[in-house]
């Protein structure tokens, strides 16, 4: 599968301190990312909510941000506020965007642009950088159409990751979403909101979680979730697709815990109505492409 990614907002960092500066200000452990490489991480307030998700691509003079669209313009200021006596330079990049699910055999493409190794879907894949003029030589070099933006998304819910705007805001902590194993080190150093996220590890666990959900009822994102048993508010709908592959209606949401081991019933309600029954599932609902 071939996915456009050319509208992500994007930021190149250059200059002596950028490394440093930057594994001081996300969550994982940018210090060790080797040139050629990608990771994903997240920016934080200092209470440990969600300032961004992001991720970062190193190369070997420059490092490159990339992040939902939405957030081109506080993810600047986040990280701009914070440069003080530091050689660092941070400015735009016009850039394009490709990323190829699986992995690419070179010798079967020419012509493009030097691929990079990317986890972005949970699966291994690969990242294309390229001047935006080059897009039409890159896509005619591939041997695969870009996924439409509708098949993006079911993609996105069958694998259960989370998105800026429906699963991920500013009242959100990474752990919540289930970003802990992708987006966090717990052994690196200080970074913005750390003291937050050690002690949600020191505890254990955090109040609700990211579920799946499984239903053949037509449910909506904003849908709210009640338990069966006590009629208790339990949750919230984020993202719903019809699901070829699962072979149902399949939603992302946010279960309290307690209510969100896999298997339970939850009841789907709107505007204070019944709309049906849906099973809590783990994620990811699939497991490969």
């Amino acid at each position: 599968m071939l996915f456009d990614l050319s509208d992500r907002a994007k930021l190149v960092l250059s200059g002596a301190d950028a490394l440093r500066f930057l594994n001081g200000q996300l969550t994982n452990d940018v210090g060790a990312l080797a040139p050629g490489h990608v990771l994903y991480a997240c920016a934080l307030t200092v209470k440990g909510k969600l300032c961004a998700d992001l991720y970062v691509t190193r190369l070997q003079d420059k490092i490159y941000l990339d992040c939902d669209p939405v957030l081109r313009d506080t993810l600047r200021a986040r990280l701009e506020r914070y440069i003080i006596a530091d050689d660092v330079v941070l400015e735009e990049a016009d850039l394009g965007l490709i990323h190829w699910l699986g992995r690419l055999d070179s010798a079967k493409i020419k012509n493009t642009p030097s691929p990079i190794q990317s986890n972005r879907f949970g699966i291994a894949g690969v990242d294309f950088w390229f001047p935006n003029s080059e897009k039409a030589a890159l896509l005619e070099a591939l041997p695969e159409p870009l996924s439409g933006p509708d098949e993006t998304e079911v993609f996105r819910i069958e694998r259960g990751i989370p998105r800026w705007g429906t699963e991920l805001s500013e009242s959100v902590i990474p752990n919540e979403a289930g970003l802990q194993n992708r987006a966090i080190s717990y052994t690196k150093g200080c970074y913005v909101g750390q003291e937050v996220i050690s002690r949600i590890k020191s505890i254990g666990h955090v109040n609700r979680h990211l579920c799946g959900l499984f239903t053949h009822v037509e449910i909506i994102s904003g849908d709210q979730l009640f338990s069966d048993s006590d009629g208790k508010a339990v949750g919230n709908v984020t993202s719903v697709c019809q699901s070829d592959r699962v072979g149902g209606i399949i939603a992302l949401a946010y279960v309290r815990r307690g209510f969100d081991k896999p298997g339970s019933s939850l009841e789907v309600r709107r505007d204070s109505g019944l709309i049906g029954v849906a099973e809590v599932r783990s994620l990811p609902f699939i497991t490969s492409e």
